[in-house]
């Protein structure tokens, strides 16, 4: 019998990568693989995972002091993903189970501070003689209703840091670290009569004629059966009449878990859709694979408006039916009402929401109830993917092409990967949905890993919208210097006119996007970061969007003392100045990071643009992705180039899948739809493909030059990046392992780039420098780097597969 567990410890730290054994006690006999516990590690108690067992039971073995769950919180397939994620990406273990916990722990540490066993208080009042009051009030407090945490301290004293110190050094105090549950189910009290109706109604006339709050709450009662906290206090009844009438007997309480869930009221009416030929079409690809229980993939190319989210509601459909669960990956946080409320139409309760908004109490209710079998389909963002699905019959990612699937910290995972993986090791489909997919996943679908699926019109066979490319450097020509052109005005002039809607996009936030002193040349800098601050108007502040510090901004140049300080660049702010001096009678609303920081902040900006509360949605990309409202009829870009000139090979990708993705919000409805795009660089092959809706003649340019340059379908890519505070240090360590790549890989037809400084060379005080592998051997590079050991390095981010080589 195995009474010994093999543990992860949940720490996130690369250098203690391997399993810790613990005995596991009698009463926990009952641990196995899976099981989350709570384990003494050093000098403290923290979460592990149980991933294997032993018979042994070597001497000296700490023991298990608690289990964190009522069932083993990793499957087989969750933990087989887990060690793929780490072996793939090269992170630790932990990290990679990490991915499939709410909040990434089980447990919350905090730390009370108490009286000492050998506790005197009127020793310490000595010690305390020549100290200000507070001193003696905080121990005081301490003493009587101790273990006391720092929150409840704070609240006697604004110096409490330098009081508890004095009473550490002193040993007046000593300190308990306490370990909790996170994500605690929620309860609401909830009040019943205790006696029948007959009895209740003779006491309500009789026993409470003086007491008119009790006779009220009795009333009540009698017609509603039960009440919460929250009616009762909107009856104007305190809590004492509750208790009192609790004490007569007549009525009683009970306590009923509450299921917190921010989209319980986001649902639409479901209505009979007659399917196109083309919907048709790729279901009777779709629905026998996912009847067949082994995993496949598709690639659904579907132009804007065709409707794939129609054939992602069937195939969802078909997976329910025979009883297994889903997975519904949206790229924005942003983009989760709208298709939650479709879903919701079709499926009702049967939906959980994941992402990373949303509270953690909100994420574990989400995850009971997928443990229960109370809901079988997920929606939600890519942490979304690690959900606790026990028999997954189909993934889908809708948008595939987006880069917000890739995360950006380790463990540096893309989701489509990972979902192919599960797929596999569950024996369940993957269909992957966009109108720009992803250079790589095209071309692995035309190679045959993907089955490609093709959706060429719109649903209703609505047309494309027309495009209008503005070369602003005419513009400029004629004398026009705003950022909206003519014909963008004359446009919006009409639409407005017609008492219809646009959405204007703009990639960039704030109001300028650099400050330069026109005397000297000099722009202002974040001090931490190697990069231009942002000028925002609505603050008057400049502010530094990697570190988030703020600047007041500056009457002369810092560097030579003169007042000719300028404003340059365009940001979204300095746009809704434009369009609001050009259309002052228009309701125009902005979304961008700085007013969707809030819960829910995405969601009542569409909806109420969508109810018809605005005229004008202006933002950053956000607002070009899946947002699908009949009444836009026109769509602006002000700077369709933006990130043309950016030295990464994904430049172009990334600007014709925004242009397509933006272009495709116009004229989704009965009105026809028109765009005006403007740009400096109207013949570049993403912008005059963007604008002809080509898919086909964007990929062709695009494959042809990664073939040229060996880039993604045709090799895989590493990226190294070495940082430090020292500036001259990091140089020095990146050139002495870029050499030892160069000596173990280059033989093999591994190319090594760099090294070479980041295109934001500094990011809070910290040096970058980047080194590049193109390889056609990604295990061989990955086994040559975990032998130099540098994965195990603080010093050093690895990135496999990485969408952002800058």
């Amino acid at each position: 019998m195995s009474n010994t567990a093999q543990v992860i410890v949940n720490i996130p730290a690369r250098t203690i990568d391997k399993p810790f054994s613990y005995v596991i006690p009698a009463h926990l006999a009952h641990v196995d693989v899976g099981w989350r516990v709570l384990v003494p590690f050093g000098n403290r108690n923290i979460e592990a995972f149980v991933i294997g067992l032993e018979a042994e039971n070597p001497e000296g073995l700490k023991s298990i002091l608690d289990i964190l769950d009522d069932y083993p919180w990793f499957d087989n397939n969750m933990l087989a993903t887990a060690k793929w994620v780490s072996e793939y990406y090269l992170c630790s273990l932990a990290e990679a189970m990490r991915l499939f916990i709410p909040g990434h722990t089980g447990i919350k540490t905090e730390k009370y501070y108490q009286a000492p066993d050998s506790a005197d208080l009127e020793q310490a009042a000595v010690v305390l003689a020549s100290k200000p009051e507070e001193y003696r009030t905080v121990l005081s407090y301490i003493y009587e209703n101790g273990p006391v945490n720092l929150t409840h301290l704070r609240k006697l004293t604004g110096n409490i840091d330098v009081i508890l110190k004095f009473f550490l050094q002193r040993n007046l105090i000593v300190p308990v670290n306490t370990v909790t549950k996170r994500g605690r189910p929620s309860y609401k009290t909830i009040v019943n009569l205790a006696v029948s109706r007959e009895v209740a109604a003779h006491a309500e006339q009789t026993l409470l004629k003086t007491k008119p709050a009790q006779r009220r709450l009795l009333a009540e009662l009698l017609y509603h059966q039960q009440l919460d906290t929250t009616q009762i206090r909107r009856l104007n009844i305190s809590q004492n009449a509750v208790k009192q009438l609790i004490a007569t007997g007549l009525i009683t309480p009970r306590s009923v878990p509450v299921i917190r869930n921010s989209y319980s009221k986001t649902v639409t009416n479901y209505q009979n859709i007659m399917l196109t030929s083309e919907q048709q079409a790729a279901l009777s690809l779709i629905i026998p694979a996912i009847k067949d229980s082994h995993q496949k993939s598709f690639l659904i190319h579907g132009v804007t408006g065709s409707g794939k989210t129609q054939v992602y509601i069937e195939a969802v459909a078909a997976a329910r039916q025979l009883g297994r669960q889903a997975i519904i990956l949206v790229p924005e946080i942003a983009l989760t009402s709208q298709i939650v409320s479709r879903f919701r139409a079709a499926f009702g309760d049967d939906i959980v929401v994941m992402h990373s908004k949303l509270s953690v109490g909100e994420r574990h209710d989400a995850w009971r109830r997928l443990r229960a079998g109370e809901a079988g389909i997920v929606i939600g963002a890519r942490s979304a993917l690690f959900a606790p699905v026990s028999n997954l019959g189909i993934i889908i990612i809708d948008e595939e092409h987006e880069f917000t699937y890739k995360q950006e910290e380790s463990p540096r995972y893309h989701a489509r990967e990972v979902a192919l993986i599960r797929a596999k090791l569950s024996g369940s489909i993957v269909i992957l949905g966009s109108a720009t997919p992803a250079i790589e996943t095209y071309y692995e679908a035309l190679t045959g890993k993907h089955t490609l699926i093709t959706m060429q019109k719109r649903v209703d066979d609505a047309p494309m919208p027309p495009v209008t490319v503005v070369d602003m450097r005419e513009e400029l020509a004629k004398g026009r210097r705003s950022v909206i052109s003519e014909a963008l005005q004359e446009m919006l002039t009409q639409v407005l006119a017609r008492k219809e809607q646009a959405v204007i996009l703009l990639n960039r936030r704030g109001y300028s996007t650099f400050v330069l002193c026109r005397e000297c040349g000099h722009v202002l800098k974040c001090r931490h970061c190697d990069i231009a601050l942002v000028y925002h108007a609505s603050a008057n502040t400049l502010r530094c969007h990697y570190c988030q510090e703020r600047h007041a901004v500056p009457d002369t140049c810092p560097e030579c003392g003169s007042r000719y300080i300028r404003y340059f660049g365009t940001g979204t702010e300095k746009v809704e100045e434009a369009l609001a001096t050009l259309f002052p009678a228009a309701r125009i609303v902005r979304m961008d990071q700085d007013t969707t920081g809030a819960k829910m902040a995405h969601d009542k900006i569409l909806s109420a643009f969508a109810a018809g509360d605005y005229d004008i949605l202006l933002g950053t990309q956000m607002v070009a992705k899946g947002h699908d409202i009949p009444n836009v009829t026109a769509v602006g870009i002000i700077s369709a180039d933006t990130a043309l000139n950016l030295p990464d090979f994904r430049a172009a990708e990334k600007t014709f899948s925004l242009l397509t993705q933006a272009a495709g919000r116009a004229g989704r409805g009965v009105k026809a739809g028109r765009v005006i795009m403007q740009t400096y660089n109207p013949e570049h092959y993403a912008i005059t493909a963007g604008a002809d809706h080509n898919y086909q003649g964007f990929y062709q340019s695009e494959i042809q030059f990664r073939h040229q340059l060996n880039y993604p379908p045709y090799t895989k890519l590493i990226k190294i990046t070495v940082q430090s505070g020292n500036e001259a240090g990091v140089h020095h360590s990146a050139s002495q392992l870029a050499a030892q790549l160069n000596q173990l890989l280059t033989a093999t037809g591994t190319l090594i780039i760099g090294p070479f400084p980041a295109s934001i060379n500094k990011i809070k005080d910290i040096f970058r420098v980047n080194i590049i592998i193109k390889t056609h051997d990604l295990s061989g590079a990955r086994k040559c780097i975990s032998a130099l050991g540098i994965a195990n390095r603080k010093d050093i981010i690895i990135d496999i597969d990485p969408v952002n080589v800058l």
